[in-house]
């Protein structure tokens, strides 16, 4: 589901296995991205993708707290 607020897109995947989920996206989008040149950029629509996937990478701080047991809900 996408959603819009104020100066921000929210991109929800309900998915049984998010991280996983997660890493296949990433890893397909920097798998298309290699294929790209120079002559086959159309438009400034590229820089767009780059962006989202930059979005995507989570910051040294975050993702070393990736790493950190998750705490049970109960």
């Amino acid at each position: 589901m996408v959603r819009f607020e104020d100066e921000k897109l929210v991109i929800e995947i309900s998915d049984s296995c998010p991280v996983e989920r997660w890493i296949n996206i990433h890893r397909g989008i920097c798998d298309i991205l290699r294929f790209v040149k120079q002559d086959t950029i159309i438009n400034e629509n590229f820089c767009d993708v780059v962006d989202f996937l930059d979005e995507m990478t989570p910051d040294y701080d975050f993702a070393k707290k990736m790493l950190e047991p998750q705490k049970s809900k109960s």
